[in-house]
């Protein structure tokens, strides 16, 4: 099988559309890291997601029980293909489409294992993807860009802490397994690269009503400078609901914290301010 800079010169005819986030690991050592984590044997149903060179594709089709790629460009899914023996295409499924499109539909297996090295414009609709699927998601292994990276894992009171920290983290277990230095692709990309492990919960951290805690989250984080309490009064996501939020003054929490900011608060804090907001009694979160 061809690989590293033969792998290239193979490819050269192809069009490598860096605009679209294409950009293809090259280290070998990288691949093998991957592979360790992602753990498959020949009882792993897998999907990649973007075979680019082929360099995870090959070696995910020698081993795994079975294997479905998704690859939008049908020239890259041809010659990687063309790449693998026989033998090892007999439980591998091509699939030439949008991975935004057909998400985890092509997949048969009832569980199974995502391995990515994920064009890096795709990352949000892969974790909303994941998240609808979590029920048949046994763990991912994926290179993302290290911006969304940390922004996924981030903490309260770290600047890379948002709404997409509290949307993956409220239904997916985020790990951090190393960084990937820009020499490792070619085209060398202008950011850098972490592999996560992504794990789905077995269930998400709170029964709540989810569509109302996210406006919450999502009004936390409206206004970055400014005060929950004043945040949770202005933001739009909270304006229109029937019934309507408390006020923050008839909110113990804001009477306790007047000027905390949304970057501030845990999600266990945010879930006090939901319920103090939207009038969940004690009883009935203990029970949950």
């Amino acid at each position: 099988a061809r690989g590293g800079v033969d792998g290239l010169r193979y490819f050269a005819k192809l069009s490598q559309r860096k605009s679209l986030g294409q950009v293809f690991l090259q280290e070998r050592s990288i691949i093998e890291k991957i592979l360790k984590h992602a753990n498959v044997t020949n009882d792993t149903d897998v999907m990649e997601i973007g075979c680019g060179l082929g360099i995870l594709t090959i070696p995910l089709a020698k081993t795994a029980k079975s294997l479905v790629v998704v690859e939008s460009d049908s020239g890259f899914l041809a010659a990687t293909l063309n790449k693998i023996p026989k033998t090892d295409q007999r439980n591998l499924t091509p699939v030439h489409a949008d991975f935004t499109r057909v998400k985890f539909d092509s997949v048969p297996a009832e569980r199974f294992v995502v391995v990515a090295n994920l064009p890096y414009q795709i990352s949000t609709p892969f974790v909303e993807a994941v998240i609808e699927s979590r029920e048949r998601i046994e763990r991912c292994v994926v290179m993302l860009q290290r911006e969304f990276a940390d922004r996924m894992a981030a903490v309260p009171n770290n600047k890379m802490y948002g709404s997409l920290s509290i949307f993956a983290q409220f239904y997916l277990n985020v790990e951090p397994l190393f960084d990937v230095p820009r020499t490792a692709f070619k085209p060398q990309p202008r950011v850098e690269s972490q592999v996560l492990s992504i794990v789905p919960r077995k269930k998400p951290l709170f029964t709540l009503n989810e569509e109302l805690f996210f406006r919450l989250v999502r009004a936390a984080f409206w206004g970055r400078r400014k005060s929950l309490a004043k945040c949770v009064k202005e933001a739009p996501y909270l304006k229109h609901l029937e019934p309507p939020p408390r006020s923050p003054s008839e909110c113990p929490f804001f009477q306790e914290f007047p000027l905390v900011r949304g970057e501030a608060l845990s999600i266990e804090d945010f879930v006090r301010v939901y319920d103090e907001l939207f009038d969940v009694p004690a009883a009935v979160r203990n029970q949950a």
